[in-house]
């Protein structure tokens, strides 16, 4: 159940608030840049990340630019921007402690709107997506002590503490953004303006091309530039009018949606932005030459299997959009995707286990080979038990029931969660139904949980050697109470290793959250 080492090196805490990820961690990164190369340690996350250099000197590649940090530095990466932090060749690791947090879940308004000025208070400079700041010891040690006291309020869970958490990341982005604003670091590292005018507009179009009210002049507008500038940009930088550029979106949704829905032609017409149903059908026939409706039935008869009903594909296109949703961590997007399944009449089990819970394997499965990290495990697992909310429900009603029952915990005198948290998120990605007993578990509420609810399974978890010792007690009071034949004891934690479980006589011991969650759909499944 612990983090892979290769991912981090050092302690981390973490919490789920309402589902919403706050996670920090400190890391020690010890891969060195190559100028020329495009190294493979690179990653981007759909939230925010905050890094602050506590020791060493290295490189912080961004966007292909090869910024040198070093103790003091601190860096504000915004949503999609690639990034990666490397050590200089001296043998010594770059360290870096960093936060992770999705702003839409903490603030409202201009301070959570990623296209205003205001975003995350300011604290990208200039309106770009990234902020930079040279820290004295004072100002670094006012960062951190703000770190701390978010940690401490969120393992604390006192009287109020989630408006605490929030004031606490307010007042960390407030002075962020001064910090970057005084820096005297010339950064040069991010796209020209033009680009990011440019490419401003291509993702607000993206967004909201469903609007029919959508505009040149509406977007200029939300980015503080002239319409006839941002036209001419436009044009010059895609080769595309805007109006053509904007038309060619709406026609690709259109077709998509005749290809792999039975929904309406007006429906189609609406929900693709265009003015009226009349209008729709001109720009269709003038593009492919036949009616949107006669457009449909062709791509029905070029279906490779003639013996499918016109619900049946799109059945199927909605489900494994579910999962690749999943996958990327779009939480509303999985909502509206299970609704539009389930009124389409697809399978409950299915849009489970085909959806929801095959795209939380993937994830899994890309977090066994580092290829995503906690950030995005924490954003998948968010995006799926909003899906299951949705579905739990019909679940109920079609009596669909949980793989396996687990109870899982971390150990008598040991606060730390972020283990067991992930091998939770893992594990109910499996479809397994997880009891969360929280920190600080004695032996006997593992096992009288397990009599009491029924579980298969008793998961402990620990980070500190002081406390390895628990698992043992609680292997010995399951003996105690009968229930040793009848449920498995699986533990993990940094300190521990499979001789450890065989010492104590547990009966599974896994090194990571997702070999976790593997052995114990096996053990639910055999039993």
């Amino acid at each position: 159940m612990a983090l892979d080492g290769s991912a981090f090196t050092s302690h981390i805490t973490k919490a789920i608030l309402d589902d919403v990820p706050v996670c920090q961690a400190v890391t020690a990164f010890e891969a060195v840049y190559t100028p020329g190369n495009f190294p493979k340690q690179m990653y981007s996350h759909n939230i925010v990340e905050i890094g602050i250099v506590l020791s060493g000197e290295g490189t912080h590649l961004i966007l292909e630019q090869a910024i040198p940090c070093q103790s003091g530095d601190a860096f504000v990466i915004g949503s999609d921007v690639e990034h990666g932090y490397f050590s200089q060749n001296t043998g010594e690791s770059l360290v870096v402690h960093r936060l992770w947090f999705d702003p839409a879940d903490w603030f409202d308004g201009t301070v959570a709107n990623e296209e205003g000025l205001r975003y995350c208070y300011g604290v990208f400079e200039d309106g770009l997506n990234v902020g930079c700041a040279v820290l004295t010891q004072r100002s670094r040690s006012q960062l951190l002590d703000l770190c701390a006291r978010i940690t401490e309020e969120i393992t604390g869970q006192k009287q109020e503490w989630h408006e605490a958490v929030k004031a606490h990341l307010s007042l960390l982005l407030i002075l962020l953004g001064r910090y970057v604003g005084e820096s005297v670091k010339n950064i040069s590292y991010v796209r020209s303006k033009d680009w990011r005018l440019v490419t401003g507009t291509i993702e607000i179009i993206e967004a909201e091309f469903a609007d029919n009210d959508l505009t040149l002049g509406s977007i200029a507008d939300r980015l503080f530039v002239s319409k006839a500038h941002l036209s001419r940009l436009f044009k010059r930088l895609t080769g595309e009018m805007f109006s053509d550029y904007l038309r060619k979106v709406r026609y690709s949704h259109a077709c998509k949606l005749l290809t792999e829905t039975v929904l309406p032609i007006s429906e189609i017409s609406h929900r693709c932005g265009f003015k009226d149903l009349s209008s729709f059908r001109r720009v269709f026939s003038a593009s492919e030459g036949m009616t949107p409706s006669d457009y449909r039935k062709s791509r029905i008869q070029l279906s490779n299997n003639k013996n499918t009903n016109e619900k049946k594909e799109p059945i199927m296109s909605t489900i494994a959009a579910i999962s690749e949703n999943v996958q990327k961590g779009k939480a509303k997007i999985v909502q509206e995707l299970v609704k539009t399944a389930i009124d389409e009449g697809a399978d409950i089990q299915k849009i489970l286990n085909e959806g929801l819970l095959d795209g939380m394997s993937v994830v899994g499965e890309n977090f066994k080979v580092n290829k995503v990290h906690v950030p995005e495990v924490l954003v998948a697992a968010r995006a799926m038990n909003m899906g299951v909310q949705i579905l739990k429900p019909h679940l109920v009603q079609a009596g669909v029931e949980a793989t396996g029952k687990v109870c899982i915990g971390t150990v008598q005198g040991d606060l730390h969660d972020i283990g067991k948290n992930l091998v939770k998120m893992m594990m109910e990605g499996k479809g397994l139904e997880v009891v969360d007993l929280g920190t600080d578990v004695s032996p006997e509420t593992f096992v009288q949980t397990a009599i009491d609810q029924n579980c298969q399974i008793i998961c402990c978890s620990a980070l500190l050697t002081t406390t390895m010792g628990v698992m043992e007690e609680v292997v010995k009071l399951a003996e105690e109470k009968g229930i040793r034949d009848k449920v498995k004891i699986m533990v993990g934690g940094a300190p521990v290793n499979e001789d450890f479980c065989k010492n104590i006589g547990a009966d599974v011991y896994t090194s990571d959250a997702a070999s976790a969650a593997d052995a114990a759909l096996a053990i639910c499944q055999n039993n």
